[in-house]
């Protein structure tokens, strides 16, 4: 996961939704607890209410009147509420007109307390008391107390469907209020990486060559980073052009020294032995030095280049080689969009093609094709001619300290500078067959 973006914004998501399931499980919980407290309230009450119109019947047995009872319901059938009274041995000697069914497991508190019990499909709320009739036949005007357990119970339905009717409010409220916080989490996030968006903006302009540093303004916390860039780039460019500058400050060094031994050498005043003795060696340190001063040269991959046109490149180097090889009228062909550009040194880039298009020029017969294109940060220059092609051990051109005077007639020259830049810019160089019936040289540059 690659994105800064989505990362963060799948951890918000993720704690938001572990978020609003607990606080849904924990409301659903509270309004169930508060439910249960709210219906055995509900049955209690109707207990008492029960005891106050309760009775002595026959046989001195407690009863509730048919028109005395508390609620309605427990004169109907199927009503959902219905009312027990059981002796001291649980025998039941008391039923509403509303029971129907199995007899529940109705547990026997003691005097002056309730039981609330759940079951699968109801609710059951039993109290002990304690009844003594009065039937003015004793000493002291009443009998002796007696134990009962009065029970209520209410059919779980209604409940259920509160409690179903409460769930679903409460997840949609929690869905519509997680989709109204992860919307609102998204515009916060776009707007609190707008300024990494900038930023990357300002990179990629850097890179075309629009803009030569960091411009705009940012928060506290990117300043060093921006600040940090800017002192890159630029040192990046200064470090270029000091090493440049260097460069051409010992190349101007030495071609006074040089210039006076290759006079010494070519002074007909100088025994011939010792010209001869002299030669070898100062051309050898010509070369050398060439060669080592063109290499250090290289500018090689550059992150922050600017962005160099690479058609006009080609047609100025076109130019001057079709006056040098105007014996041939050579015809050039570049296939090479105008808007191409590629981020790396123009003098590397002037002499790689100046290369390449002079070695074909040199061999061709009278067509010469340069192509260019970029895809995947990769610079791909094609450079064909109508030449006689490379020798079978073309490879062997390429090789580091691989001197002119020792390859085969035909194609090569100055393919041994052009493998030293390719190496600078991690790029590689393919010798072949072009279309066209001669060589075709194929590079690609990491730019």
């Amino acid at each position: 996961m690659r994105s800064l973006r989505t990362r963060l914004l799948l951890a918000a998501t993720l704690v938001l939704v572990l978020f609003m399931l607990l606080s849904g499980a924990a409301l659903e919980q509270a309004f169930r607890s508060s439910a249960q407290e709210a219906q055995e309230e509900k049955m209690q009450a109707l207990v008492y209410a029960m005891i106050g119109a309760a009775d002595t019947g026959e046989n001195e047995t407690l009863t509730i009147p048919a028109n005395a009872l508390p609620d309605p319901r427990l004169g109907r059938v199927q009503s959902g509420l219905a009312a027990l009274i059981f002796d001291i041995k649980g025998r039941v000697i008391w039923r509403s007109g509303s029971f129907e069914g199995p007899m529940p497991d109705v547990q026997a508190p003691r005097i002056g307390e309730a039981t609330f019990t759940e079951f699968d499909d109801q609710f059951v709320l039993s109290y002990g008391m304690s009844w003594a009739a009065d039937t003015g036949s004793h000493a002291f005007g009443s009998a002796k107390p007696r134990r009962y357990t009065v029970a209520v119970l209410e059919d779980k339905t209604p409940y259920r469907t509160q409690l179903g009717v409460f769930r679903r409010t409460l997840w949609i409220g929690l869905g519509v209020a997680a989709t109204a916080l992860l919307l609102l989490q998204l515009l916060v996030l776009r707007w609190s990486l707008a300024p990494l968006r900038r930023l990357a903006r300002e990179l990629s302009r850097i890179e075309s060559g629009e803009q030569t540093r960091i411009e705009a303004s940012y928060p506290d916390e990117l300043t060093p980073l921006t600040s940090g860039l800017n002192t890159m780039i630029q040192g990046e460019r200064n470090q270029q052009s000091r090493y440049r500058n260097a460069l051409d400050d010992l190349a101007h060094s030495l071609k006074t020294p040089l210039a006076v031994l290759r006079g010494l050498v070519e002074d007909r005043a100088l025994e011939p032995s010792l010209r001869e003795r002299l030669g070898d060696p100062v051309g050898r340190i010509q070369e050398i030095t060439d060669h080592q001063l063109r290499k250090a040269a290289t500018a090689g991959r550059r992150t922050f280049a600017e962005p160099v046109r690479l058609r006009p490149l080609a047609e100025k180097i076109g130019g001057a080689l079709a006056k040098v090889y105007a014996d041939k009228q050579p015809e050039f062909t570049l296939d090479i969009a105008d808007t191409l550009r590629a981020r790396a040194d123009e003098g590397d880039l002037y002499e790689l093609l100046g290369n390449l298009m002079d070695n074909a020029g040199k061999w061709c017969r009278h067509r010469i094709r340069v192509s260019a294109s970029y895809a995947e940060r990769k610079l791909r220059l094609s450079v064909e001619d109508d030449g006689p092609g490379f020798p079978a051990d073309a490879d062997k051109l390429l090789q580091r300290g691989m001197r002119a005077d020792s390859q085969t007639p035909g194609q090569g020259i100055g393919l041994g500078a052009v493998a030293e830049m390719v190496r600078a810019y991690d790029g590689s160089i393919t010798l072949g067959r072009s279309e066209l019936g001669g060589g075709l040289v194929d590079v690609a540059l990491s730019v």
